[in-house]
């Protein structure tokens, strides 16, 4: 099935709880009868930390995720007349998706992390996918406790004005402690600071840290 995502800022300051039942409630109003084959939202439900390892953003995200069966122009047409009228910033992508990790079926998760990124402007386009694909994702499954993970190479931005991002990745955790506190996320007390060391030093090499976002959300399928 052909796969879109859709990025939405709100356009009010107002607590971030709000914004996420604001959220549900649009989009599942917006997409039934839609025809497409499955929604999936992602959207910031409460504030990250203020002390965090992982940097995370602080500005509410809600992500659509829409599967059809269409053509990419068909279905992102009707997905488009669907979304028209949000408030804020919409962004829009066409995506390949690959899942390296499949959640167990009726789990939820107890957090996400939603990562947009891009590759190192030193890198060619190869090298980037090589590092990204052939060594980061590895790591990632080797290091963290993840739960699920989703790889989206993004094809092409749908909307004009949306930022040129190379990738979006959500990588689900049974407990929030499991991404909020270090020791966790890195493998134990043993393991924590040499893993640091590996994940720091690799992703300097094949991602532009300077416009890398991360996003504390949490997941409903609609």
């Amino acid at each position: 099935m052909k796969k879109l995502i859709f990025l939405w800022h709100p356009g009010d300051d107002g607590p971030p709880l709000a914004f996420a039942e604001r959220a549900r409630v649009e989009i599942r109003r917006r997409f039934d009868g839609s025809g497409a084959r499955q929604v999936l939202l992602h959207v910031t439900v409460l504030p990250p930390p203020h002390l965090s390892l992982v940097p995370f953003l602080r500005r509410p995200v809600a992500m659509v995720s829409v599967w059809g069966e269409d053509g990419v122009s068909a279905l992102a047409g009707r997905v488009l007349d669907r979304l028209a009228g949000l408030d804020g910033d919409v962004m829009g992508y066409e995506v390949d998706e690959v899942i390296p990790v499949v959640r167990p079926a009726g789990s939820t998760p107890g957090a996400c992390l939603l990562t947009l990124l891009r590759q190192n402007p030193a890198l060619d386009r190869e090298a980037f996918f090589k590092e990204w694909f052939g060594r980061h994702t590895p790591m990632s499954l080797e290091i963290h406790p993840l739960m699920g993970y989703v790889r989206n190479e993004v094809r092409k931005a749908l909307l004009p004005g949306s930022p040129p991002w190379d990738g979006i990745v959500t990588e689900d955790f049974r407990q929030a402690a499991d991404l909020l506190n270090p020791l966790r996320l890195f493998g134990g007390p043993l393991r924590a600071l040499p893993n640091m060391a590996r994940v720091g030093l690799h992703i300097r090499k094949f991602l532009d840290l300077g416009t890398l976002e991360n996003y504390l959300v949490t997941e409903f399928s609609l």
